[in-house]
């Protein structure tokens, strides 16, 4: 499954500020977040690649992947970023977002999908949903 119908890009997501479209992910979706300066950089190039790769395990998973392009970020969404998230602007930046909303993992290199897949289904709530729906 491609990658590109499962992300949403700042352009499809409309004029909401990044916090508030983060906010409405909360109990709902893991976000994948990744930071770059540009389309143009390797490292997200590469994490784009792997995660077009797992389209199944993304969806099962209930992760929502958002590109964060400086290039293309509002002054108000890089202000939210750079106080939220604490990362060096113009170097690649990855996080994973649990569903209740906190960081789970912080990377300044690209994150394969197995450590990905592996960190989410060692938490409870991920634990639970494999149980429902076994």
């Amino acid at each position: 499954m491609n990658v590109f119908i499962l992300t949403l890009s700042m352009f499809l997501w409309g004029q909401d500020p990044l916090e508030s479209r983060l906010s409405k992910m909360v109990g709902k979706s893991r976000v994948v977040m990744v930071y770059c300066p540009k389309s143009s950089d390797r490292d997200f190039k590469a994490q784009k690649k792997w995660l077009s790769e797992v389209g199944a395990g993304i969806l099962e998973r209930d992760l929502c992947v958002v590109d964060c392009v400086e290039a293309e970020l509002s002054p108000e969404d890089a202000a939210h970023l750079k106080e939220r998230f604490r990362y060096t602007p113009n170097h690649f930046c990855f996080w994973l977002i649990g569903k209740d909303g906190e960081v789970k993992l912080i990377s300044s290199k690209p994150v394969k999908p197995e450590q990905i897949f592996g960190l989410i289904d060692s938490m409870p709530m991920r634990r639970e949903e494999m149980k429902r729906n076994k």
